[in-house]
């Protein structure tokens, strides 16, 4: 018996991954439009410094992701 066959890892094809990015994409603008709101009607807080930040850095990682994927 061959050691490939006993640690197949699967995968998921390429579209669903695009898709599963997309709506990261997605979740990163509502965390950020989210972060922004709260800031100009609350003081600033933990949550909102953690969504501005959080948001931006999952747009910019999976619209890299999604950018390599269709090279």
């Amino acid at each position: 018996m061959q050691i490939e066959s006993l640690f197949q890892i699967p995968s998921i094809s390429a579209q669903l991954y695009i898709i599963l990015s997309i709506i990261s994409i997605a979740i990163g603008i509502s965390l950020t439009v989210f972060g922004v709101i709260r800031q100009k009607r609350y003081k600033k807080s933990m949550l909102t410094t953690f969504c501005i930040i959080f948001g931006p850095l999952v747009i910019i990682t999976h619209s890299i992701q999604i950018i390599v994927r269709m090279l």
